[in-house]
């Protein structure tokens, strides 16, 4: 009821407005104009008033860089730190020599990754299931080893199905970690490739090609 009386006060305002003007225009014919003057100056500032608002109101907040970003980073980082650190202990209580060895050494693989990431933060998305999964869950299963270790009870199939799983994922692991530098493998590939060719084309380099290798394949710059 509020908001349609305004209205109708608006309305009636502005009807009152544009009569004034008339009749200022025949009897004040400076005033009147006077009066339209101040009149589009209003109008003006409130229409920029306005656009302003809506700007504001409206913009989407930018994404956060600089230190939430580092602190994401962090975070992330941290907690594989510290599964690291508990597959670690795990290990100084295990009992039998090939276990305790595979998980030393798959340690040694992840250390490297958290390393590796550290460096290359734009990595993490790439390995979310290596952090939020692959950590965790071989932390639960050797203290479940530990726990039967300890036990007393004869688990000889036990421990040899453990040594065979931690070889597995000492494969993955390692897998991983090469997986970090595909691209930078790839890109020092073209990026030599792009030199030899430039160097070829300035006449600073001649020959039949220079063979890149490249993994498995061999890779032969010709103009």
């Amino acid at each position: 009821m509020d908001n349609k009386f305004s209205g109708i006060l608006g309305v009636l305002g502005l009807i009152g407005a544009v009569v004034l003007y008339f009749v200022l225009r025949k009897v004040f014919p400076s005033l009147a104009t006077a009066m339209l003057v101040v009149g589009a100056v209003t109008v003006a500032l409130i229409v920029i008033l306005v656009v302003v608002v809506l700007f504001f109101a409206l913009r989407k907040p930018k994404k956060k860089d600089g230190p939430a970003a580092d602190n994401d980073v962090t975070a992330v980082l941290t907690k594989g730190r510290t599964n690291l650190t508990e597959l670690r202990r795990m290990g100084i209580r295990i009992k039998n020599l090939k276990v305790r060895k595979l998980n030393e050494e798959i340690c040694v693989i992840i250390d490297k990754i958290l390393r590796a990431l550290k460096d290359q933060p734009e990595d993490i998305p790439r390995v979310r299931q290596f952090l939020n999964y692959y950590l965790p869950t071989m932390g639960e299963i050797l203290l479940k080893y530990v726990r039967v270790e300890e036990s007393g009870i004869p688990a000889e199939t036990v421990t040899q199905n453990t040594i065979a799983w931690l070889g597995d994922i000492k494969t993955a692991m390692e897998k991983q970690y090469a997986n970090l530098f595909d691209d930078d493998i790839l890109d020092l590939t073209v990026e030599m490739e792009t030199l030899t060719l430039a160097c070829k084309r300035d006449g600073l380099l001649t020959g039949e090609g220079t063979p890149l290798q490249d993994g498995g394949r061999s890779i032969t710059l010709t103009l």
